[in-house]
């Protein structure tokens, strides 16, 4: 089965979103990322979002494609994992202190060597107060919609966002090691999320992603969490 840490899940994170537009004289990245935020449910909302599971299916090839389940909870705790014969089965986690997946050799899960979790929320969210400057670059496209591309910077980490012009929800995502294209906005919880997701390693392939159920901070039991 093939293995694929879906990092650009960031329940968030994925986390994200719908604004209302103003004018192109008044832009800046503060103001793009603000509305950003505010439209797609509210800086409030998004901070007191503490755990999330989010139910669909997820497609690694032709050939491969499994019910996808995804358990996150503030501020790095993560189970992803596919659902084959009834059973989750661990494609990647977190359980604080060390990253976790299946080995089909040994049939159990096995430590992953110096994983980097994901955060549970984007780094969009509260930027600033993470260390990372924004520069709003101008306009750009992505598939034919035009958008404004705003690039969050951290040392050497780099992400750079697309935002629709005309309704400021997040078109794309690239970070080092994928790329991400969000579609079909749907709110859960009054908040936005996008319900599918196609990411593209940098080191090849392609996933495809679509959510049918998002819970908003749902009691997760620690056990999810024990690998």
């Amino acid at each position: 089965m093939k293995k694929c840490k879906m990092s650009g899940i960031r329940w968030s994170m994925l986390f994200f979103l719908v604004l209302a537009g103003f004018s192109l004289s008044a832009q800046t990245a503060e103001n793009i990322i603000s509305r950003h935020l505010e439209n797609s449910g509210g800086i409030k909302n998004w901070r007191n979002l503490n755990s999330i599971i989010l139910k669909g299916n997820v497609s690694l090839s032709l050939e491969q494609s499994f019910p996808l389940i995804v358990y996150h909870r503030r501020p790095y705790e993560k189970k992803v994992a596919f659902i084959i014969k009834g059973k989750e089965v661990l494609n990647e986690g977190y359980d604080g202190e060390n990253g976790w997946t299946y080995s089909e050799i040994t049939g159990k899960n096995i430590k992953i060597p110096d994983y980097q979790p994901d955060s549970f929320e984007s780094d969009i969210l509260d930027y600033q107060k993470k260390g990372f400057d924004a520069q709003y670059i101008g306009k750009d496209k992505v598939e034919n919609k035009e958008c404004y591309k705003i690039i969050l910077t951290k040392f050497t980490n780099k992400i750079t966002y697309c935002f629709s012009v005309t309704d400021y929800s997040l078109l794309s995502e690239e970070n080092k090691d994928e790329k991400l294209f969000y579609y079909d906005y749907k709110s859960f919880g009054g908040l936005q999320f996008a319900t599918k997701t196609i990411g593209q390693p940098k080191e090849g392939g392609e996933y495809v992603i679509n959510f049918s159920e998002v819970l908003i901070n749902p009691s997760i039991d620690n056990k999810v969490f024990k690998f």
